[in-house]
């Protein structure tokens, strides 16, 4: 990690704090240029930071004029959203295929005062197993470009390709011709879970078309979804902050219930422990506690270890090259702890790079 980076990260989360309604702390750094950019490049906050530019005096004029353009790209972004996930709900209502919409602007929506400062780059559609042939034909025969995972750029489309994508992948990416919206299609929540996650998820929500953010199933997908992607943007920690302090006491325990139900609960510790060092005040006394009731444990530091070098690291996008990792390493495995056998890790790598390549 670059000192400049760390350096930037405490300054954009100093800065940031007051438009998340957490009490405002002395933060002596300008915004200036270098840290706009790293707001809306790496972290995908330069929208949230435009509005904490308001009152700010030590802005620079490139900075602001960056995020002010950052911000109305969101606004267009957001309103295109919205128009494509209009067209969507009338063509999968009018087939009988029940949906959610994960994240995005849901979340946007329901935990943010102005839902134009969240930052989305796409709509997350999830869908039954079962409904995932129908929904395929139904949006490549309506126009939407299908976006392969397969390196091979020349492959040539057919369903039976999607299906096997999609059940190797856990969704596909079609894009909307007249927005230039992406929409992920997701017939399960990550890559590499526990049995019946996506099942007893499904069941739980009972496909509302927007889920909210007070149910104890979604929000521990939400912080979930976080630590799979090791809390590498500043934007999620944001969602969480916000989460956690909306979230009844009744369904902070549900959480944690959860969490040991799918063998997570270092996981879910952890993060919630990451959310409170990089926006301190997220989690009131009545977490604290909850906390401080959970067996302490060296795999809890390691994970906050790794989340803290995933944020601070200069360049979280890689391509997806399974194979260029150790067999026995998998991300999404860690957090779920002896859930996951070393067979399945080793399976799925393999299964996913031959599936990338051939």
């Amino acid at each position: 990690m670059e000192h400049s980076d760390s350096k930037h990260l405490r300054s954009l989360s100093a800065h940031i704090r007051p438009q998340i309604a957490l009490p405002k702390i002395d933060c002596a750094a300008p915004i200036d240029e270098a840290l706009a950019n790293f707001a809306v490049q790496r972290h995908r906050v330069g929208a949230m930071l435009y509005k904490a530019t308001r009152h700010k005096e030590n802005t620079s004029e490139r900075a602001a004029s960056l995020l002010s353009a950052t911000y109305r790209k969101n606004i267009h972004t957001m309103l295109a959203q919205r128009a494509v996930l209009q067209k969507i709900t009338k063509l999968l209502n009018d087939h009988d295929i029940p949906f959610s919409m994960l994240k995005g602007l849901g979340i946007a929506d329901q935990l943010y005062d102005e839902p134009q400062t969240r930052e989305s780059k796409d709509l997350d559609i999830q869908i039954p197993p079962h409904a995932s042939r129908m929904a395929i034909q139904l949006l490549s025969a309506n126009g939407y470009i299908y976006r392969t995972h397969s390196l091979r750029a020349n492959k040539r489309v057919t369903l039976k390709r999607q299906l096997s994508e999609m059940k190797r992948f856990k969704d596909l990416t079609f894009v909307d011709r007249q927005f230039s919206t992406a929409i992920e299609l997701h017939q399960r929540l990550f890559k590499v879970e526990p049995k019946n996650l996506t099942a007893d998820f499904n069941a739980a929500i009972n496909f509302q078309k927007t889920p909210s953010v007070l149910d104890s199933y979604y929000c521990f997908y939400i912080i979930l979804h976080g630590a799979a992607s090791l809390w590498m943007r500043l934007k999620w920690l944001l969602d969480v902050s916000l989460l956690v302090r909306k979230m009844p006491v009744s369904k902070r325990q549900e959480v944690m219930e959860l969490a040991r139900t799918y063998g997570c609960e270092n996981t879910i510790i952890a993060s919630l422990r990451f959310v409170e060092e990089i926006f301190g005040g997220s989690l009131d006394d009545q977490w604290q506690m909850i906390l401080r009731e959970q067996e302490r444990s060296g795999e809890i530091e390691k994970l906050i270890d790794i989340f803290r070098e995933s944020l601070m690291t200069t360049s979280p996008d890689r391509p997806d090259a399974p194979l260029r990792k150790p067999f026995y390493f998998d991300k999404t495995a860690v957090l779920f702890g002896k859930q996951i056998g070393l067979f399945s890790i080793i399976r799925t790598r393999i299964a996913t790079s031959i599936a990338l390549r051939v």
